[in-house]
């Protein structure tokens, strides 16, 4: 007998050491004449490993749902978790530290320091981590490897592609291993064949392990995620998981 989507959706918070992500009844909501309801009872889930594509167009609430997810934002209502654990309550450092440890943030635009190589830029991302400055630089040597980059470790960012960029970025946000990746529009701007090159890097990545969560308005890429889900006017309007 088939699993209705209201008792499934229920039953994907059973196990809660199961998720790098959880969001319950999540609403956002922005003061005004009247009030905006960027967010409107949003739950979802993300298991360890998984690959999920968001897509929404201009004014679905994506960009808010961004934010929420990586604790940038703090709801009006409702509960987000990261990694099991629930961040109500928590204060700006709590929250701070957690976002460094387990979120690995990728940016449409590739945030890159100018004066920085490409491995002293995904060495900025261990900046707090607490290691040595050999150590991290070690791990960021790993990691460029990692994404195809390891004849650019010294290459600075004007003397890279935009598609070599945003392995640069993936890279720092991959350095300190966080519960899961999240990635704004990471595709945005670059041509089709650097958009063909660092899906196949996410992928990769995500056969390895890696879970990955990406924020699009392009449904011709969102199509080729594993799970994809899609908001409309600050709600969950279809998830393919629960299909």
């Amino acid at each position: 007998m088939m699993q209705s989507s209201t008792s499934l959706e229920q039953s994907l918070f059973d196990s809660s050491e199961e998720f790098a992500l959880q969001l319950r009844q999540v609403t956002k909501s922005y003061d005004g004449t009247p009030p905006v309801h960027a967010l409107s009872d949003v739950t979802i889930s993300v298991k360890h490993g998984e690959f999920v594509g968001i897509v929404g167009a201009s004014g679905s609430g994506k960009s808010t749902l961004l934010h929420v997810i990586g604790t940038l934002a703090r709801p009006t209502s409702g509960s987000v978790f990261i990694n099991g654990m629930n961040t109500d309550g928590m204060s700006d450092g709590a929250l701070s530290g957690l976002r460094s440890r387990d979120v690995g943030f990728v940016f449409q635009e590739f945030f890159l320091i100018s004066g920085l190589s490409a491995v002293q830029n995904v060495a900025n991302g261990l900046l707090y981590s607490g290691v040595s400055e050999a150590e991290r630089l070690r791990r960021s040597e790993i990691m460029l490897d990692k994404v195809g980059l390891a004849h650019r470790l010294t290459h600075m960012p004007n003397e890279m592609s935009g598609g070599e960029q945003q392995r640069v970025a993936v890279a720092r946000a991959l350095v300190h291993e966080p519960s899961f990746v999240l990635a704004d529009e990471p595709t945005g701007n670059l041509d089709s064949r650097s958009t063909e090159s660092l899906m196949e890097l996410f992928y990769s990545l995500n056969r390895e392990g890696t879970t990955i969560i990406i924020i699009t308005h392009d449904r011709e890429v969102a199509e080729r995620f594993p799970r994809q889900v899609l908001l409309k006017d600050g709600k969950i309007e279809t998830d393919s998981a629960l299909s």
